[in-house]
């Protein structure tokens, strides 16, 4: 985060400017006098370095947990026989999920009951169309029966 803070042009050109502050101040007035100036610039840009970094990271850890809870959906599930709400993370192999139309798949799954049911897979594969899904069953395998995460 510091590296990405120097690469701003502003910052670049006090550097220089405390580099040439410095320079011309020692060599007018001698290394006990000449330096102040100088090591006041230098001073501003630890400060805008600090302040910056803090904030960057502060931002950063912010948006980090944003992200961890949006990944985290709630759905409604049939569980032993019975229909509950679990947050998506607490889903395990087995459970039958309840999803609407509108709904994000919170994990990859069969379809085993629909009616007419289909998938907008764009973030997945790239292609606009949404795809029909057809239920797994015994007696037949044709069609797509597979829901991807994030459909």
């Amino acid at each position: 985060m510091i590296c990405e803070v120097f690469e701003d042009f502003i910052l670049k050109v006090l550097i220089v400017a405390a580099i040439v502050s410095t320079t011309l101040g020692i060599m007018q007035h001698g290394w006990a006098a000449g330096f102040q100036e100088g090591a006041g610039i230098m001073f501003a840009i630890v400060i805008i370095v600090l302040v910056t970094v803090v904030n960057d990271y502060t931002k950063e850890k912010k948006f980090q947990e944003l992200m961890n809870q949006a990944d985290t959906k709630t759905v409604k599930c049939l569980r032993s026989g019975s229909l509950c709400t679990l947050d998506s993370e607490e889903l395990v192999v087995g459970d039958i999920i309840k999803i609407g139309y509108g709904d994000a798949v919170p994990a990859d799954l069969l379809v085993i009951l629909d009616a007419e049911c289909f998938a907008d897979e764009s973030s997945l594969t790239g292609e606009p169309d949404e795809v029909q899904k057809e239920v797994v069953s015994e007696e037949h395998f044709k069609g797509d029966p597979f829901m991807l995460q994030g459909s």
